[in-house]
């Protein structure tokens, strides 16, 4: 059995139940996300990424284990798993690597940023990927999407605590916070692959990091699998 994108029916809701997917995401569509769900198994099972379910693939899936379900995280532990999943996109997006402040004064090619009264909407070259992008800070926001946020939630300033509260909310608009609470971080990444390019299945023709490689990382920085 080959599903692509396009396909509907009872196989691609199978398909997606196997790749993980819960409640309303089971729609029976092959669409992006289920697309990107593919590649990211894809890539993460050393299959030809090519977002079609082939045989292949489909062999891989059913080898796959399946956790026993495990009781809700507790409120200590959902709050240790969202810091380590912000410090885990961080991470992806490169900007730990740069600064002393988190990656929080992180403007996109590696310069920094001392003024925190406002996004600095800088509009950078990047040569390697042949874009202009104003991305800033810890999860690297466009100045475009800032403005629309900014004024959403109230954020008075461009400082740690209003990119984190903008971090949280877009994660909330992927449906992906509960995941990222109780430890379904595979699940997260999926959701959230749209919004941050670093994110494996973005799609953006950048780097993307492997998703064992992010759960390696998330689990160092404390965070509980699920």
């Amino acid at each position: 059995m080959i599903l692509r994108r396009g396909n509907r029916g009872k196989a691609v809701r199978k398909l997606q139940r196997k790749l993980g997917f819960t409640g309303n995401d089971v729609d029976g569509a092959f669409g992006p996300a289920t697309q990107r769900a593919v590649r990211s198994f894809q890539a993460s099972n050393g299959l030809l990424v090519d977002g079609v379910a082939g045989r292949n693939t489909w062999a891989a899936l059913k080898a796959r284990p399946v956790a026993p379900e495990k009781a809700e995280a507790t409120e200590a532990d959902r709050e240790v798993n969202l810091r380590a999943f912000l410090d885990t996109i961080s991470h992806a997006e490169g900007t730990d690597r740069y600064g002393d402040q988190d990656g929080y004064d992180v403007i996109v090619g590696g310069a920094l940023l001392s003024d925190f009264s406002d996004h600095p909407n800088k509009r950078v070259w990047l040569p390697a990927y042949g874009i202009h992008s104003t991305a800033a800070g810890r999860y690297q926001i466009l100045h475009r999407f800032w403005k629309h946020y900014q004024e959403q939630l109230g954020l008075p300033d461009f400082s740690p605590d209003s990119q984190d509260r903008y971090a949280i909310q877009q994660i909330r608009e992927r449906r992906a916070y509960d995941d990222v609470l109780n430890g379904r971080i595979a699940d997260a990444i999926r959701k959230c692959a749209n919004i941050w390019a670093s994110f494996p299945g973005a799609g953006y023709g950048q780097r993307e990091v492997a998703v064992r490689d992010l759960l390696d990382f998330y689990q160092q920085r404390g965070g509980t699998l699920s």
